[in-house]
């Protein structure tokens, strides 16, 4: 019955819209989202994506932690999360390929501020995301050339098209049409566009424009899922919550002997077995989740470690050195 509900809820209220899933399943009592793995998706994407983390994916379907593939079955927890209200402005629901610079540009506010607002770390949106846009007089200057710092990717050894397009989510097409690139061949430190380049062909005088009301250009609606009579209206929220983070920097090294082993492990000094680590390659922004397998010994030859990490990866993120600096993310 619940799963009807949820399935007509998507019909009822929005039939235009496709949703973020293939559907529902009701597996212990536990509502399941079931979604299909597309090209470039992520574990750390989807677990933002349906607002739970990592783990808890991982604690349903115990094989991804090896790496996904295309059209792979996942089984999601449903959080059901109210919708916060909006305290003073208005919001903004992102659109495909908009970023935080382009919509700055929009309202006339600062990237920061943005950020700020929207408890943002990062410059990462996804498709439906409800940004909060607060009322502000500011003065607005249009560059002559807007480049956005996420836009671009500089080419690192053993990288191709197809892992590149992975990593941003985009088709080769894209890459190629963004570039004007004739061919599929790449060179190591080539410089690419990895997001639609914006331009401006006139520089405006600044000038203060003071915003009595914010009217945003276009906004796509939300999909609401009602579940069952007296539940609050719901939202896929795209945050993930977690006060409890831990983030260290230094070196990373190989576990010798897992060559022929495809899953992506670590050992750690502090974090218990079984936690789930996002390691940050710091030379080219290659990031890969990986387990902990056991506990970083304490000798002279690890002195220096923050982690070693399985041959798997080691590959995933570029690595070219025996040991090379990373930064690691986790939750207590």
């Amino acid at each position: 019955m619940i799963k009807l509900l949820v399935i007509a809820g998507f019909s009822f209220f929005n039939p235009t819209v496709k949703p973020d899933s293939i559907g529902t399943e009701v597996i212990g009592g536990k509502i399941m989202i079931v979604h299909k793995v597309g090209a470039g998706e992520t574990l750390y994407g989807i677990s933002k994506r349906y607002g739970v983390t990592v783990a808890q994916i991982l604690e349903y379907n115990p094989s991804a932690d090896a790496g996904l593939e295309i059209d792979q079955i996942l089984k999601v927890p449903y959080i059901p999360r109210t919708i916060k209200k909006v305290p003073e402005g208005n919001t903004h629901i992102v659109a495909e390929k908009e970023t935080l610079f382009s919509i700055s540009r929009m309202y006339g506010v600062s990237v920061d501020e943005l950020k700020q607002w929207n408890n943002l770390t990062d410059d990462a949106l996804a498709l439906g995301q409800e940004l909060t846009i607060k009322k502000k007089s500011v003065p607005t200057t249009v560059p002559l050339e807007v480049k956005s710092a996420r836009t671009v990717h500089t080419v690192a050894a053993k990288e191709t098209m197809f892992s590149i397009t992975r990593q941003y989510g985009i088709s080769i097409e894209q890459l190629r049409q963004w570039n004007n690139l004739q061919s599929d061949e790449l060179k190591i430190g080539q410089t690419l566009f990895v997001a639609q380049p914006m331009y401006s062909t006139e520089v405006k005088k600044p000038e203060v424009i003071v915003q009595q009301q914010v009217q945003p250009v276009e906004q796509k609606p939300v999909v609401v899922i009602p579940l069952v009579e007296k539940t609050p209206t719901i939202q896929i929220s795209e945050n993930v919550q977690g006060s409890d983070e831990v983030k260290e920097a230094g070196l990373a090294e190989l576990i010798e002997g897992t060559e022929g082993n495809r899953k992506y492990l670590a050992l750690h000094r502090t974090a218990p077995v079984g936690t789930i680590l996002k390691i940050r390659n710091e030379m080219n922004n290659r990031e890969v989740f990986v387990r902990v397998m056991g506990k970083l010994p304490e000798t002279a030859l690890t002195d220096k470690l923050v982690i070693k990490i399985s041959k798997s990866a080691y590959d995933r993120l570029g690595a070219i050195d025996s040991r090379f600096r990373v930064e690691v993310t986790y939750y207590k």
